[in-house]
């Protein structure tokens, strides 16, 4: 099998409200589908979604570095070949950063495998470890009254894990974790995701010492990306174990912050590490540090996440993860595919993996139409 074509198109997932974190604040989210064809009549589906404050790309830099580098140097090729086509990104195209570009790229490869195979892409990458995974649900800045009512409604649906949005001031972060606790019930797990917002060690320490008492079972980037030290500082001054995500990039991070004894846990995102290949890197070197991980997603569609599902249901390692989905409250209008899905299992819901070869997802041709956007500048 050989790849023919590779194609982008860029759209824009409309979010049904605003969701705002410390670091920014989205009603839109930028979208690259790409399609890689080859001469067996396959076409392997790859979602990349782009965050220019985390990994410094935007929609158009994902469309021009697959359209003029990255697409044309895996036509001809074969999709199975991926550990080989990744190193001539590295060595023959010079490629630095550009992840989720990568990431897209790298993951209609893998579809294509599935495909060709007649197998899902856990089946890949070590076979399913679990059966299914605890829904999330990341709740996003807002009035403490606000978050109740979300969370009271959620749990009525069997949500049982919650992921709260903070890094504001510790006092106004308190009101909103009270408040989520408080509605959730105290059989409710809840964790904290400051997207850097503390920024200094000491405000994270203070800011952490406040939520503790609502039973927290992490936190999530207290402090500024690139200051090893200082998380180290917040690690051993708090009770709650610190999960890195900004932080790592990909395997050399992993293994800095690893050596610096930053962190309990590395969050995994395919579109920070570039992939799954350097996904599966970055876990190894965990496992090898005694550091468990946590995937994540970047608010991809049914696509990209079944991705990330996969990665998680394949890793025994990765005993946390963000299983949250698009159909929920203050997720997307319009959601690019099917074939993810969720069950209520002893009153939890719990989100199933597709079955389908590849990716498992089928992919909606009117979303994507609806949502296809062009260059305005």
């Amino acid at each position: 099998m050989k790849i023919t074509a590779v194609h982008v198109d860029t759209l824009e997932l409309r979010y049904s409200e605003p969701f705002v974190i410390a670091s920014s604040a989205l009603s839109v989210g930028p979208c690259d589908l790409v399609r890689v064809e080859t001469d067996e009549g396959l076409i392997g589906l790859g979602e990349a979604c782009p965050a220019y404050e985390f990994t410094g790309e935007t929609l158009w830099t994902v469309q021009d570095v697959i359209g003029e580098y990255l697409g044309p140097s895996v036509v001809g090729r074969d999709p199975f070949q991926l550990e080989a086509i990744r190193r001539g990104w590295e060595r023959e195209l010079f490629t630095v950063g550009n992840q989720a570009a990568r990431a897209g790229l790298e993951m209609a490869l893998w579809d294509l495998q599935g495909k060709a195979l007649g197998r899902p892409l856990c089946d890949l990458i070590g076979g399913r470890s679990r059966d299914g995974l605890t829904e999330v649900v990341a709740l996003g800045w807002d009035a403490p009254e606000g978050l109740a009512r979300k969370t009271r409604a959620l749990r009525s649906e069997s949500v049982t894990v919650f992921k709260i949005k903070v890094g504001d001031a510790p006092e106004r972060d308190e009101e909103r974790v009270a408040a989520v606790r408080e509605a959730a019930g105290p059989d409710a797990r809840i964790t904290v995701d400051a997207n850097q917002g503390w920024w200094d060690a000491r405000t994270a320490v203070r800011a952490i010492k406040l939520l503790e008492p609502y039973g927290i079972e992490l936190v999530e980037q207290p402090v500024r990306m690139d200051d090893l030290e200082a998380a180290r500082f917040v690690r051993e001054r708090v009770d709650t174990p610190i999960a890195l995500d900004e932080s790592i990039r990909g395997p050399r991070e992993a293994l800095a912050a690893a050596r610096a004894g930053a962190c309990d846990i590395f969050v995994v995102k395919l579109m920070k590490t570039g992939g799954i290949l350097d996904a599966l890197k970055v876990n190894a070197i965990a496992e090898a540090a005694g550091i468990t991980i946590m995937m994540g997603n970047m608010g991809e569609s049914s696509l990209g996440l079944a991705a990330h599902f996969h990665v998680n249901i394949a890793l025994a390692n990765a005993v946390h993860g963000d299983a949250d989905l698009p159909w929920r409250e203050g997720g997307l209008e319009l959601d690019l595919g099917s074939g993810l899905t969720a069950v209520v299992r002893d009153g939890v819901s719990t989100v199933l993996v597709p079955e389908g070869p590849g990716l498992g997802i089928a992919l909606d041709e009117q979303a994507v139409a609806a949502q296809r956007v062009t260059r305005r500048w």
